[in-house]
């Protein structure tokens, strides 16, 4: 009976792998414990409305920017007189006076019908032509430099009209500025409260999940296991559960503003008050600060928790 020549040889089994700590399918510390799905949900909400609060923040600074710089480019002249025949009178000669000023860039006298529809809602229609002599509107555009001195203009104007007067609508400009910066100050303030709630959420889940893997975290500490790598474990963990909220947060929220702009464009056409709301690429660029921000605040924030936890109880 032959037998082969490597029977007696010892026969060797492969060795297993070894997996450094992190690595392959399964996590070293589960997602948040047993609250991954909800974390990354309530993340994904938090994610929305910050990217909500950074829209109303860049539309609130859009609108201001237009209103200010309509109303720092123009001023306004109103004539007034006894007579129609009066007032056209002093129309002539204001518009004289305004085109041989230097700084006056045009200078356009609105009509009679569209000075009456001005005050059509307080008096009613066919009243204001019927029971009043209707001041004539002049509407100028001019240069900086003339807007900061218009005394001269005036005197000039009253000299030549009369019944001329100057607005150049610093009591508007004042009262927009100032509502601007509340809207702007309340929409910050939004995105900060926001960011406060995700620390929050951060603070508790990161806690929870300490205390569903205490004996994990023990067993890590007896083999030599430092807060430092126990804090990065859990932060790579609740980064990625922040990027995937985060993610959701945004494609949501885009969505819900994609609509809101068609909606807006189609119901208020080209001459609303209010601009019409755009996601152009500069705008999607700030939008996506917000859900970085929030997936950031959320790591960080699972990182100084762990560390301060473990530094209390080991």
């Amino acid at each position: 009976m032959t037998t082969a020549a490597h029977d007696d040889e010892p026969q060797t089994e492969e060795q297993p792998r070894k997996k450094r700590f992190g690595s392959g399918s399964a996590p070293l510390l589960p997602e948040a414990g047993a609250a991954g799905a909800p974390l990354t949900a309530v993340i994904a909400i938090m994610s929305f409305l910050a990217v909500l609060a950074m829209a109303s923040l860049l539309m609130v600074n859009r609108a201001a920017s237009e209103w200010t710089s309509a109303l720092r480019s123009e001023i306004t002249v109103q004539v007034k007189g006894a007579s129609p025949t009066e007032i056209d009178a002093s129309v002539t000669e204001a518009l004289r006076v305004l085109n041989d000023t230097e700084g006056v860039v045009e200078a356009t006298v609105r009509s009679r019908e569209d000075t009456t529809k001005l005050l059509e809602p307080w008096l009613g229609e066919g009243n204001a032509e019927v029971f009043l002599n209707i001041p004539a509107i002049i509407e100028v555009k001019a240069d900086p430099t003339l807007r900061d001195n218009l005394d001269l203009l005036r005197n000039r104007l009253v000299a030549a009209a009369p019944g001329a007067t100057i607005d150049d609508h610093t009591r508007w400009h004042d009262r927009l500025s100032g509502a601007a910066r509340s809207g702007q100050a309340m929409a910050l303030s939004i995105f900060m409260l926001v960011m406060g709630a995700a620390c929050a959420i951060s603070v508790f889940a990161a806690r929870a999940g300490l205390a569903a893997n205490h004996e994990i975290i023990s067993v890590l500490h007896l083999v030599g296991a430092t807060d430092n790598f126990i804090a990065a474990e859990v932060q790579r963990r609740f980064f990625i559960l922040g990027l995937r909220g985060a993610v959701i947060g945004l494609v949501v929220a885009l969505t819900a503003l994609a609509f809101l702009a068609l909606g807006m464009s189609a119901r208020m056409g080209t001459d609303a008050f209010v601009p019409a709301f755009s996601l152009g690429g500069w705008v999607i660029l700030w939008l996506v600060i917000a859900p970085i921000a929030t997936c950031l605040v959320t790591a960080i924030t699972a990182r100084m928790t762990v560390l301060k936890t473990l530094a209390k109880q080991y």
